[in-house]
């Protein structure tokens, strides 16, 4: 099949990293073609036969939708696979239009409150929605006008992670406790929360953080001068985009992610791969791979509490080493790349023209 990803993203983050790794998984039976939003960003999802850049300056943006019209033509193309707001609407009235088939992926659970909308959006213009969390589908199916064989949940895959990997060999650090958080950088993913729990520890445990932020997003300068503010220079430091998020992960005892809304977070699986224990909210489908004390620990999205778990994890330093390992050995069961692009395959071959 002729296969088209369509990612309006202006940054990088989660669901960016999603279309990648779909794109990779699937080029190896499908030939991939791409349009995205931001020049910048293109060279970041891999390999495909042609891609276009368009506005997508809004969910009616006239001339979007003609040149995107003109590429599915030019290409022959059977199946588009969109994973933005902005471009579900327009993807979907081609599809019906044009008669290719079109799949959404949801990353996130999204408030379902213009009934008419959004079941125009989400239910009629589309063929079937992929989202990466059996609790996204639960809540989608709360909504009247979903139906269940339509909402199709396939893990997340870790490119270069299978089911082969071995735990990696953590160094003994020194007295140093190392947290890392990483994701797009806005207020939903709860870093100012975790930059003002480090605020509240007690010195001599503030004294002993190293709090390093990855990533970019619209509110990194906010996030930046709140560390300044809070006089935490010499504990909290960002890297900005980094291409291997691995690499920065390297020595860290503790990933910290306190997010709103989420699917599976690829930057908790990530810290899982490497041995590292997670801390994050039980938000989306994250209690589908922590377990509370087991391998990872839930915390409410509150900096207080934040800071308490914090202060109690830095006491009990071998409950988080048992953690990092036992998370390991969940991710390698639920999430190599090989069982995604597998189950991947299967979902999308069920469109083929053929069928």
């Amino acid at each position: 099949m002729n296969i088209l990803f369509v990612c309006s993203a202006k940054s990088w983050g989660g669901n960016e990293k999603w279309t990648s790794m779909a794109m990779k998984a699937l080029s190896s039976e499908h030939r991939i073609f791409f349009i995205g939003r931001n020049e910048q960003l293109i060279e970041r999802f891999g390999k495909y036969t042609d891609h276009l850049c368009l506005p997508f300056s809004s969910y009616f943006d006239v001339v979007t939708y003609f040149k995107l019209k003109q590429f599915i033509q030019k290409h022959n193309i059977n199946l588009v696979l969109s994973t933005k707001k902005r471009e579900y609407f327009l993807c979907g009235l081609l599809s019906k239009h044009m008669g290719f088939k079109h799949l959404m992926r949801l990353g996130v659970t999204r408030k379902m409150n213009i009934p008419l909308w959004h079941k125009l959006n989400y239910h009629q213009l589309n063929d079937g929605l992929i989202v990466n969390a059996q609790q996204i589908k639960t809540q989608l199916l709360k909504h009247p006008f979903f139906e269940p064989q339509k909402i199709h949940v396939i893990y997340n895959g870790l490119p270069g992670f299978d089911e082969s990997s071995e735990l990696p060999v953590k160094n003994e650090n020194d007295s140093i406790f190392r947290i890392v958080s990483s994701g797009r950088l806005t207020v939903q993913k709860g870093f100012h929360l975790l930059i003002e729990a480090i605020s509240l520890l007690p010195e001599a445990y503030r004294q002993q953080v190293q709090l390093k932020i990855i990533g970019d997003g619209r509110n990194k300068e906010e996030f930046e001068q709140q560390v300044i503010n809070l006089n935490l220079s010499h504990n909290v430091s960002f890297t900005g985009f980094v291409n291997h998020t691995t690499d920065e992960l390297q020595g860290a005892d503790l990933f910290v992610l306190l997010s709103q809304r989420e699917g599976i977070s690829n930057g908790v699986l990530e810290a899982m791969t490497q041995g590292i224990a997670v801390m994050t909210t039980n938000a989306g489908g994250i209690s589908e791979i922590v377990t509370d004390h087991e391998n990872g620990f839930i915390v409410n999205r509150s900096a207080e509490e934040v800071k308490n778990k914090i202060q109690f994890l830095m006491d009990h330093r071998k409950l988080v080493t048992s953690a990092g390992a036992k998370g390991f050995a969940t991710v390698k069961e639920k999430f190599g790349f090989t069982r995604f692009t597998k189950d991947t395959l299967k979902l999308i071959n069920l469109f083929s023209p053929s069928k």
